[in-house]
């Protein structure tokens, strides 16, 4: 029998950031029942409409307010807002970011929240700040002057509202600003604000290396521990 060479496959991302072979894609998520799909595509339909290219492009150099509160078992800082969070003034509100389905899934509330339910994330204990406070339409339009300059930000932030834990959403930032190359997903050594911190991994959908089962079981292992 003629031996065959193996296909190479391009790589791609499906519809939440997981990397896949083109032509062989993974099995289809399953979504729970056909009125509830109904109704996030509906959803997601008005907030597409809702915000214009427009008011992305108005959106640069905005900033975005600390979703701060007492009692908070984690803060979690990401790395500046993006268009879509500036545009909407909410915490990581572009469709395609995977933070709330990680939550969601991992455990830290019961039920997917949209990022206007401010309310209802304080509640389950979580807050969110930035590291760069101007909006970008990519972290790496950042200079790392500026990533390394909001690391005090935060620590202040941390002492004033004593988090449980303070978590940072991306490991290049994390390195760039601390200059701990070392770094990796999970518990780290130092301190932040005299709280306990952790680093996980950026859930941009941009970020194809980490998969959603991956990020959800690195958000849950924050949570258990």
């Amino acid at each position: 029998m003629v031996g065959v060479a193996p296909q190479r496959f391009r790589r791609t991302r499906d519809d939440l950031g997981r990397p896949r072979h083109k032509g062989k894609p993974y099995p289809p998520v399953r979504r729970g029942s056909k009125e509830r799909e109904t109704r996030e595509v509906t959803c997601l339909t008005v907030l597409l409409s809702a915000v214009r290219p427009a008011d992305l492009k108005a959106a640069a150099g905005r900033t975005v307010p600390d979703l701060v509160g007492p009692g908070m078992s984690v803060l979690l800082v990401g790395i500046n807002p993006g268009l879509w969070s500036a545009a909407r003034g909410l915490h990581f509100a572009n469709p395609s970011n995977r933070l709330w389905p990680v939550l969601h899934l991992a455990g830290w509330t019961t039920r997917r929240l949209d990022p206007s339910e401010t309310d209802e994330l304080l509640a389950a204990g979580i807050g969110i700040t930035n590291l760069v406070r101007r909006a970008t339409a990519r972290a790496d339009e950042l200079s790392p002057a500026e990533i390394r300059a909001g690391l005090p930000a935060v620590e202040s932030l941390a002492a004033q509202w004593q988090p449980g834990r303070v978590a940072f959403l991306g490991l290049g930032a994390y390195r760039l600003a601390t200059g701990d190359r070392r770094a990796t997903v999970g518990p780290l050594e130092r301190e932040v604000g005299g709280r306990p911190a952790w680093l996980l991994p950026n859930p941009s959908g941009l970020n194809a290396s980490w998969q959603l089962p991956r990020l959800v079981d690195a958000s849950a292992a924050l949570r258990l521990a």
